[in-house]
């Protein structure tokens, strides 16, 4: 249940880029084509993590940057975003594939329905023995009682699927499957301010494990 999850995510993301680089390709843009190319080369590379589940903070971190990256050439000044997360976290152990879908979610949920230049702030932090990452944006944001709808599904599995998208609910039960029920995903929302999406998995090294 947990591997079926984990390689449902990028179909749609691969097509679309595909085709963004053979737009350069076509307009004579070959650097900015063979620069995409490598983002895109290195995020499935993570995200295939020689079968692994299980990667360091470090490894998530530049998937995100990667997908960023391609997300940034394919939408040019739409937004722009912030990665602040501390090197000490960087040997610490986390799902593969949590903090990628939740930065997507922010930006085609959030961001892309508002006027107006957007940005994403990924950050991570300590706490009590947990590590959080927050991936907050300015973007549209949610009404209370669309909030309260996506707060209920990830609380009951049977509406996870019908009240949010597969990413989010995906890195929330990927996340329990794995750390178990005391952690997971919390959804913070205002609308026309924006969203907060916080993970909260315990402090653990890969050795550890």
């Amino acid at each position: 249940e947990f591997s079926v999850m984990q390689t449902q995510i990028h179909p749609h993301f691969l097509y679309n880029t595909l085709y963004s680089i053979q737009g350069l390709c076509d307009m004579g843009l070959t650097e900015d084509a063979s620069a995409m190319v490598t983002a895109l080369a290195n995020f499935f590379r993570s995200s295939i993590s020689c079968g692994k589940e299980i990667i360091t903070v470090e490894e998530e971190l530049s998937h995100i940057r990667n997908y960023l990256f391609i997300q940034e050439m394919r939408y040019g000044d739409v937004f722009s975003y912030e990665i602040n997360v501390d090197a000490k976290l960087f040997p610490y152990s986390i799902v593969k594939l949590t903090l990628q879908p939740l930065v997507e979610n922010a930006i085609y949920h959030g961001i892309k329905q508002k006027r107006g230049i957007g940005w994403i702030k990924v950050t991570g932090y300590t706490k009590d023995g947990f590590l959080y990452f927050e991936v907050e944006d300015n973007g549209l944001g949610m009404t209370p009682e669309r909030l309260a709808e996506v707060r209920a599904g990830l609380a009951d599995k049977t509406l996870g699927r019908i009240k949010m998208g597969l990413g989010v609910r995906s890195v929330h039960e990927r996340i329990q499957l794995y750390y178990g029920t005391n952690v997971g995903l919390k959804i913070d929302s205002e609308l026309n301010v924006g969203t907060v999406m916080t993970v909260m998995i315990p402090m653990e090294r890969l050795e550890d494990k």
